[in-house]
């Protein structure tokens, strides 16, 4: 296949191909592991923090994510005052039926690694769940959509009248 790319394109071409697709992947990777330059300032200023534990294969996480299928949940928090008042940290595992471990961590959240790990932070019981941080603090830990917003947003608005 390359061959036939080198023959068709000219060995050049087919070089200075590679160099933009490597060039393109390495951007996206950058600017996925990143955040936007606002919400990267308003995460410095906040030293609040609510943290979504998450599986890839919970059907209840599917629903708090889903624009299209699902309660839209995730997206209206977000586009809130209070969401956009927060730090806003996603931990995902593979499978509901495995234990968080440090690989589930990307490299700005091993704090929530350590929160878990030492026993700061409860053991995660169900999904979605969702915790409330102020700095290092937890504030409240609470599962599901209701938990969300009959205990989380309460607090969280609480600490964000506070500031």
């Amino acid at each position: 296949m390359i061959d036939l790319l080198r023959r068709r394109f000219g060995t050049h071409a087919f070089a200075g191909a590679g160099l933009v697709i490597v060039g393109a992947l390495a951007s996206a990777d950058a600017a996925q592991a990143q955040p936007a330059p606002a919400q990267a300032a308003a995460a410095k200023d906040s030293r609040l923090t609510v943290v979504y534990w998450s599986a890839k294969d919970c059907r209840w996480c599917t629903w708090w994510e889903g624009k299209l299928l699902g309660s839209g949940g995730e997206a209206a928090f977000l586009a809130s005052p209070e969401g956009k008042a927060v730090r806003y940290e996603i931990v995902k595992k593979t499978f509901l039926s495995v234990p968080y471990g440090p690989h589930d961590f990307r490299p700005g959240q091993r704090w929530l690694w350590n929160q878990l790990d030492s026993g700061k932070h409860r053991r995660i019981v169900g999904y979605p769940s969702f915790s409330l941080f102020d700095g290092e603090e937890l504030v409240v830990y609470t599962v599901g959509q209701d938990g969300f917003k009959d205990e989380l947003l309460p607090k969280l608005r609480e600490r964000i009248v506070r500031r």
